[in-house]
């Protein structure tokens, strides 16, 4: 798995100097040199001008003017679950093949935000509605945790999320960098997220990124110091034996984790917008993604053909089915059409959908209190 000590130099906004976080990266950079500058956007527009490709080998920690937290941008026509983002940067370490970051980003480097004040003013304001249960995630542009041996940026969140009384905060990756967050008093408010496939994939698209048992032996400890996780089998990918794949890899998961201690479990099949195709194509044969017949979709993004993503969606809820039917699945950036084939009914509204989300949560929260179990104390 790439680690932080892969970068090459560490660019930090000056006005950035005195907070925590630049303190734990001036003291974990190592060997990485680190380049104070006054003019981080003259950083970016050099990099811009003069590379050839992203290089994620270089990192610049700036201050952020805008605005932190935004709706998951949901694609037109799309079913979609409420759920609210915070962007601390853009660009990642890994290099999965599939990455729509490729297309979407225009900088030339790995950016993160450092101005956490702000982005906690703009939390306290986001959750002020007590009556409310706010579902927050990070992973949208980057991945939440890939940096964190370098950064500790985890504890600065965790810490926050375990004084909001309603608010669950989900760090989603792909690594197995977990150590930071063993210790933490969570109070069971945050769910720690992995994006899973099976190691045919991994092998094959997602370079750079933690192995299947590295995610799952990561897992397990957090799940020991007591927080519950979520799984993301998102994308699925089509190919010859892809059923017997994904079957094998629930089994897996399930024999590491128990059932009662996953929150959710998305399901989404591969997607992109125009052009990412070619980008994919550039890298070279890569018949897993390149493949199967796509078709385009009201939203302009092109999907395996409905009957293809529906057989995908029923035989792997069916499967987790048989593993646990309290077990709560959901299909992510999918059509009405499609909820209604493969779950037989459709969430009136995205608000009606949380709450499948928010029932889910108490059932747990009640369990663990029943049972003391690990060291969460639910809201």
């Amino acid at each position: 798995m790439l680690a932080p000590d892969s970068l090459s130099k560490i660019y930090i906004d000056r006005r950035l100097t005195e907070t925590p976080l630049v303190a734990n990266i001036s003291e974990r950079a190592g060997n990485t040199p680190l380049v104070f500058t006054d003019d981080p956007e003259g950083v970016l527009r050099h990099y811009r001008e003069n590379s050839a490709a992203t290089q994620k080998d270089i990192l610049i920690v700036r201050h952020f003017p805008g605005r932190f937290l935004s709706a998951c941008p949901g694609s037109d026509g799309m079913v979609c679950c409420n759920y609210a983002v915070f962007n601390l940067g853009y660009g990642c370490l890994f290099d999965c093949h599939y990455c729509y970051l490729q297309q979407f980003l225009n900088s030339p480097v790995q950016t993160l935000y450092g101005n956490l004040d702000d982005l906690f003013a703009e939390l306290d304001f986001k959750t002020r509605n007590p009556r409310v249960h706010f579902r927050i995630g990070t992973g949208e542009y980057t991945d939440s945790l890939a940096l964190d041996p370098l950064t500790g940026l985890s504890r600065f969140l965790v810490n926050y999320f375990a004084s909001l009384p309603n608010a669950t905060l989900e760090l989603k990756t792909k690594s197995s960098n977990v150590e930071l967050l063993l210790d933490l008093d969570h109070r069971g408010h945050t769910v720690v997220a992995w994006s899973i496939n099976p190691e045919s994939v991994i092998e094959n698209l997602e370079p750079g990124t933690a192995s299947l048992s590295e995610r799952l032996a990561a897992a397990c400890k957090v799940v020991e110091a007591g927080y519950q996780v979520a799984l993301h089998l998102d994308p699925l990918i089509y190919f010859e034996g892809w059923e017997k794949e994904y079957h094998n890899l629930l089994d897996q998961v399930f024999d590491a984790i128990s059932p009662d201690r996953v929150r959710w479990i998305s399901l989404g099949t591969y997607r992109y917008a125009p052009g990412l195709k070619e980008k994919v194509q550039a890298r070279g044969p890569d018949r897993m993604l390149t493949g199967p017949e796509m078709v385009q979709a009201k939203d302009g993004k092109y999907r395996y053909l409905k009957t293809i993503r529906s057989q995908m969606y029923v035989s792997v809820r069916k499967k987790i089915e048989t593993i646990d039917p309290a077990l709560f699945s959901y299909l992510c950036m999918e059509t009405r059409r499609t909820w209604q084939d493969v779950v037989g009914s459709v969430p009136d509204s995205k608000k009606n959908l949380d709450l499948l989300f928010e029932d889910r949560r108490r059932a747990l929260a009640s369990a663990d209190s029943s049972s003391g179990s690990g060291r969460v104390t639910p809201a």
